[in-house]
């Protein structure tokens, strides 16, 4: 009886071994997995923080140009002469399409793991740091709409005050021959410096969007 019970005894303790060494190298495999979904998860963050980066530098040499285009415009606007621009399609662009000249970023990687919850196995700062980019968006969404109105403001005068000119010219490409038609027009003129004011305020806002995916990408790289 005693060498049953001892026999007993130590098979018992055998499988709650078995069984406790089982559970200690699942939690271990668990720990593991966790830890490269983590690293996985910090490497597409910086991934995307990266592409935003070179897409924000190249938004911001094209509004350095657009700038520099709508000062020209502004500083000669008594004496502008349309044969003096070599491009101008390019330079119309530049200073009217306000819509494909817009600041796009692609926050497509950190949406996706917000909506399957992985965004939770980084750390908070990773977080806030994203949020404070959204938040640079909500305002720069705020400017993009003023400097819509405003130019749709200047389009609908010249389609008002301006319309027997539409048999010789038309828009947005013959945009810098209503400007002179319309050289001695204050109000479009007022606006026209509005919107060059908001065009640099633009560049401004995106500088500080750039800084912060600079310190973004930075926290980034410590973390992964």
């Amino acid at each position: 009886m005693k060498n049953i019970l001892a026999r007993g005894g130590v098979e018992f303790v055998a499988v709650f071994l078995g069984i406790a060494l089982s559970l200690w190298v699942d939690g271990i495999n668990k720990e593991k997995e966790l830890g490269r979904q983590k690293m996985e998860v910090y490497s597409l963050l910086k991934k995307q923080t990266d592409e935003l980066l070179d897409y924000t530098k190249s938004k911001l040499i094209e509004y350095d140009r657009q700038a520099l285009r709508f000062q020209l415009l502004i500083d000669n606007w008594e004496s502008f002469n349309t044969d003096t621009i070599q491009d101008k399609k390019e330079f119309v662009s530049d200073i009217w399409f306000i819509l494909s000249n817009a600041y796009y970023p692609d926050f497509t990687t950190y949406e996706t793991l917000k909506s399957s919850g992985e965004i939770n196995l980084v750390d908070f700062n990773t977080i806030n740091m994203f949020g404070r980019l959204y938040k640079l968006m909500d305002d720069y969404k705020a400017l993009h709409e003023k400097e819509k109105n405003w130019r749709d403001f200047v389009e609908d005068r010249l389609l008002r005050n301006y319309s027997k000119h539409f048999k010789e010219y038309s828009l947005p490409f013959d945009l810098l021959e209503f400007f002179q038609v319309a050289k001695n027009d204050d109000t479009v003129f007022a606006y026209l410096k509005s919107l060059y004011a908001i065009k640099r305020n633009t560049s401004t806002r995106v500088t500080v969007f750039e800084e912060n995916l600079i310190n973004l990408r930075n926290h980034l790289s410590e973390m992964h």
